[in-house]
């Protein structure tokens, strides 16, 4: 069976975890009580639980704490309807070095039902749910990821876009009508939900390049700058030349930009001052181009538009920071499935009329490494920010032979580990996170001994430190014992700082049973601290 794209290889893969519901099962009945005290002080972690047609999760939300071990602290109970979660990060901010370091979760803001939702997740010795706001909307959809403004010196201070519903009242609906609204947190009016007009949506964030601090919305000619600035947008592309249509990649103190004909890099000094730069329209034109990433040098860009069709070409261009210039670095032939970036390379996953690859691009140019499977093996690449990364290999794309194989590898190709059934989970946040560089993550969570009968019935949750290459086994997650011949369901939740969380739960004719699943709580940095939750609390 010839496939178009990777979300058919992925049972439920885990490009978006968090709402994907890959799960694993079981455990016993708990008894919901309430603590006489709440945890004190540190961050809690959070994970999404999924029940209901494996088509059409529900989805509810849950916290847990390191101080309480045995404790689930239910948010939104499972058969809730959360759609979209994001952690509103904090840190401390060197704007010198261009980190924020000692990174936790301050708060979770997430979409249930249509309405916007903000609960802390720092303890305070108060119950978390007591303390959760709400927007009050009734539209809201997803989160735009590109355009999650965190501030990490002062969290209250980030801003959000998010997709909404339009009149037919459906997220994504054929009708085309969604449009965008920005959440915003307000000393007196608490959670504010804003629709914006259509033609009025935000490109890209705007960071202030001293103090790292989102400070305004790049908009399709103008700047727009908040909290106690100037009321009045700056003029950032004049009425006499064509509108930005969309922003490629944004950096502390960058964005390259598109308005449909060239691609241009606009530098933001500070203040309302600015330069742009026009690229090479020879090279540059239209506005296909996605990011692959960057570095402290280079943006790398690729070109990829034609849908199933695997004769199209693709490009990849380099692109300076410094004195913008864009120089091809790479071409070839064939659908991109999947592209990232690591520290001397770029992989991708190109589908060919023949063969699936695995294309190898050095960033300092020359002939591209091509691996080429067979048309029923499907190989990714998750780059992390160390130069050791998660591949990925699946052998009998969609039959019932279907086997899965992970491996973490350096960029000269050397195995460092593998696992057998490996089913990728999520890149762990990271805690240290580096605004020159679009990959900071350095961990890796997965379920090892998954199959395609049983699922992850049986399986363990593993991770992988690349900074120290250390293969650490989490623990065990339900097995026959618990399932008997059930499959099983299972999704994780990672960072920024060691602690996680993981839910496990029954999968019975493709449904997921909220009865008797379990919540989990784990340490990164800690084998076999894969914890059970005993007790919920409300």
């Amino acid at each position: 069976m010839r496939l178009l794209s990777p979300a058919a290889v992925f049972l439920c893969v885990a490009t978006s975890i968090v709402l994907s519901g890959c799960g694993g099962g079981g455990g016993g009945s708990k008894s919901v009580v309430t603590p006489t005290t709440y945890p004190a002080s540190g961050a809690y972690g959070w994970v999404l639980k999924a029940s209901g047609p494996t088509g059409a999760l529900k989805k509810g939300l849950s916290l847990v704490h390191p101080s309480q071990p045995d404790a689930e602290f239910v948010i939104e109970p499972a058969s809730d309807y959360v759609s979209d979660a994001l952690v509103v990060s904090r840190g401390s901010v060197n704007g010198g070095a261009l980190q924020a370091t000692s990174v936790q979760a301050d708060a979770l803001i997430y979409v249930r039902g249509g309405d916007v939702r903000w609960v802390s997740m720092q303890a305070n010795s108060q119950s978390p749910v007591s303390q959760r706001i709400s927007a009050g909307s009734t539209s809201a959809c997803s989160f735009v990821s590109d355009l999650a403004a965190n501030d990490h010196a002062t969290p209250s201070n980030s801003r959000f876009i998010v997709t909404t519903a339009g009149a037919d009242g459906i997220c994504g609906g054929s009708s085309s009508d969604d449009g965008v609204a920005e959440v915003r947190k307000d000393a007196s009016l608490g959670l504010v939900f804003k629709p914006l007009s259509a033609g009025s949506e935000p490109l890209a964030v705007v960071r202030d390049p001293a103090t790292l601090a989102p400070r305004g919305w790049l908009y399709s000619r103008t700047v727009g700058l908040w909290n106690g600035a100037s009321s009045t947008p700056f003029t950032v592309r004049a009425s006499d030349k064509p509108a930005l249509v969309s922003a490629v990649a944004s950096t502390y103190r960058q964005a390259l930009v598109s308005d449909g004909t060239q691609l241009s890099v606009i530098d933001f000094s500070g203040g309302t001052a600015f330069t742009e730069t026009l690229l090479d329209a020879t090279l540059t034109s239209g506005n296909r181009w996605k990011l692959i990433g960057f570095d402290a040098d280079n943006f790398y860009v690729y070109d990829n538009s034609a849908l199933n069709d695997f004769s199209t070409p693709w490009t990849i261009l380099k692109i300076t920071r410094t004195a913008p210039v864009a120089t091809t670095l790479a071409t070839g032939t064939g659908l991109i499935q999947a592209a990232s970036m690591g520290s001397g390379v770029l992989y991708l996953t190109v589908a060919s009329a023949t063969d699936n690859q695995r294309v190898i691009v050095s960033k300092s140019g020359g002939t591209p490494t091509i691996d080429s499977f067979p048309q029923d093996v499907f190989v990714s690449v998750q780059t992390g920010g160390n130069g050791i990364h998660q591949m990925w290999v699946v052998t009998g794309v969609a039959t019932s032979q279907m086997t899965y194989t992970l491996l973490f590898i350096d960029e000269t190709d050397a195995v460092l580990h593998q696992a057998t059934g490996g089913f990728p989970m999520v890149a762990a946040e990271a805690p240290t996170v580096n605004f020159n560089t679009s990959e900071s993550r350095t961990s890796f969570v997965y379920a090892s001994g998954v199959t395609v009968d049983k699922q992850f019935n049986g399986a363990t949750l593993e991770t992988f430190d690349s900074v120290s290459s250390v293969n650490r086994v989490l623990g065990a997650l339900p097995g026959s014992a618990t399932l008997g011949t059930d499959s099983g369901f299972a999704s994780a939740v990672a960072g920024p700082s060691t602690f996680g969380a993981a839910y496990a739960a029954r999968s019975a004719a493709g449904v997921v049973q909220a009865s008797g699943s379990t919540v989990y709580s784990y340490d990164l940095g800690t084998a076999s601290s894969l914890t059970a939750k005993t007790r919920v609390v409300n």
